[in-house]
């Protein structure tokens, strides 16, 4: 029995990966060990950065953070969450 495909849907769900932040961002009220969900991969001259956006418990955008994962990591920079 085959199941029947669709190659016109729409994506409904699209998951991502959760990261801990390394560093405390201040600025966003952002501690150490704060998650967020990557919502890129980049590699970079033997770097891989990763974009992840921080929110409230709310649901509620509260910034992006680009983490640097390999060779080390660390926060390279921040940006509030536009409104």
């Amino acid at each position: 029995m085959e199941a029947p495909t669709v190659r016109s849907a729409p994506l409904l769900h699209q998951e991502y990966g959760r990261i801990a932040i390394p560093e405390a961002v201040p600025e966003l009220g952002i501690r150490e060990g704060d998650e967020g969900v990557i919502r890129r991969l980049t590699y970079l001259r033997n770097t891989v950065f990763a974009f992840v956006m921080v929110t409230y418990s709310t649901g509620q955008p509260r910034g992006w953070v680009v983490v640097e994962i390999k060779p080390e990591r660390k926060v390279r920079s921040y940006t509030t969450a536009s409104k």
